[in-house]
């Protein structure tokens, strides 16, 4: 398996060139990079000159970008009834493929939408999967895969629910991003790794607390990692471990860089892969 960060938390108190210094030090593969309105050095106003940049200064690190993502969808849903809202989003996951073509990053994040009390949920469903199919023949032109991706927004909250949405959209560039902590919010990691199996393309990586009700870095909460591995290791998995730190460091951004790199590894031992 490969290890990767995802700069969500670290930018832009941090530069670009500075995150992909310290991750590169640290040891990671690859990073994931969100695409922002506004902040930070990938926005959705980044002209393909700047993107291509952007992989030059990552490649002079030794790091490479598996992934692009963004928190945009949890504000334009593609699950949403007004019609202006879900066409924004599916302008940012089109200008994100985009920018994966300038950039040659093979995978980008969409969440599938977002329910709210007043939309009825069957509606909400079958938009987000009009979208989703859309959004994946113009993904499948230009060789980029959408990995979807479980989060808690009262949508697609089983592992049961989440796979029969992937079938019912049916496309093989539309494809699972997991996210570990998210599931264990919603009910165990190893039970959606078990029945989305090969449909995982990448992974988000943290851990999770009940007892205060919210994610924590990895080894600090209850995820059962042994077992997580364990069912990784049946499709099998090989793919990107990318963690996503909940929280910037108060102290040290740079220890916190260090400290997911080694946790990130003694988890990839346990799934019998050394981490690369």
């Amino acid at each position: 398996m490969k290890k990767g960060l995802s700069d969500a938390v670290f930018i832009p108190e941090w530069s670009t060139e500075t995150f992909l210094k310290e991750a590169g030090e640290a040891g990671f593969s690859g990073v994931e990079l969100n695409v922002r309105e506004d902040q930070g050095d990938l926005t959705l106003r980044t002209t393909p000159s700047e993107a291509r940049n952007i992989v030059r200064r990552a490649n002079a690190h030794g790091i490479d970008i598996p992934t692009l993502s963004t928190g945009l969808f949890n504000v334009y849903s593609l699950a949403s009834g007004d019609r202006a809202v879900r066409k924004q989003g599916e302008d940012i996951a089109s200008r994100m493929i985009q920018l994966a073509v300038e950039m040659e990053v093979p995978i980008i994040q969409v969440v599938p939408g977002v329910v709210t009390p007043d939309e009825p949920y069957e509606d909400a469903y079958e938009r987000a999967k009009d979208s989703l199919y859309r959004l994946g023949e113009e993904a499948a032109s230009s060789g980029i895969t959408i990995a979807i991706e479980n989060v808690c927004n009262k949508f697609l909250p089983s592992p049961l629910e989440f796979t029969h949405f992937l079938k019912d959209i049916n496309h093989p560039s539309v494809q699972a991003y997991f996210d570990n902590g998210n599931a264990m919010v919603m009910g165990h990691p190893e039970h959606f790794i078990s029945l989305l199996g090969d449909r995982i393309v990448v992974m988000h990586v943290k851990d999770y607390k009940p007892s205060i009700k919210d994610f924590v870095n990895t080894f600090d909460g209850t995820i059962n990692w042994p077992e997580m591995m364990k069912a990784l290791a049946m499709i099998p998995y090989t793919g990107y471990l990318i963690a996503t730190p909940p929280y910037a460091s108060l102290h040290s951004q740079r220890r916190l860089v260090q400290k997911t790199s080694d946790d990130l590894s003694i988890i990839c031992e346990l799934s019998g892969q050394p981490s690369r």
